[in-house]
């Protein structure tokens, strides 16, 4: 990933941490259940959320991201 995509996940995870409640996750199935997806144009980002505390757990591209287990 270029330094120009990993400053846009930042971004989108920091105001995604700072608007949270108002955000509708999109779960994932299967391997991934009980987890959820941010996108960030073709970049996804998995995480769980629990209380307060939301969990980054792998940060892929679309094409590779729901291969890795």
């Amino acid at each position: 990933m270029d330094a120009h995509v990993a400053r846009r996940i930042v971004r989108k995870v920091t105001w995604f941490s700072q608007n949270f409640e108002r955000v509708i996750p999109e779960p994932l199935a299967g391997d991934l259940g009980g987890t959820f997806k941010l996108r960030v144009g073709d970049w996804r980002v998995v995480y769980s959320a629990e209380g307060d505390t939301i969990t980054v757990w792998v940060i892929g591209h679309r094409r590779e991201i729901y291969r890795m287990r």
